[in-house]
């Protein structure tokens, strides 16, 4: 029998990350009020802390590198579309 993961909502996710990274409670005491494994806790907290830098970068600067994401994703579709062309025009020649 498959055991059910229970997931959670980000903002409860913040919330929590947010309570262990002040540290007036200790982690235990965070699973036991929110019932919640530790692992859980300390993945959320160095989550948090990790990515934090992320929210004060500039939507600007956040455009652009969609924008830089976007044109290589379509350079990309372009090349698997030539390699797409040149094998069906192989398999044809091999056939004859």
């Amino acid at each position: 029998m498959k055991r059910r993961l229970k997931t959670y909502e980000a903002s409860f996710k913040a919330k929590v990350a947010l309570e262990a990274y002040k540290g007036n409670k200790s982690v235990l005491e965070i699973c036991t009020s929110y019932n919640i494994p530790r692992t859980n806790v300390s993945d959320w907290e160095q989550k948090l802390v990790s990515e934090a830098s992320n929210i004060f970068v500039a939507t600007t600067e956040k455009d652009k590198q969609v924008k830089q994401l976007k044109n290589e994703i379509e350079k990309l579709h372009k090349i698997i579309g030539e390699i797409t062309i040149e094998n069906n025009y192989f398999k044809k020649k091999l056939l004859i």
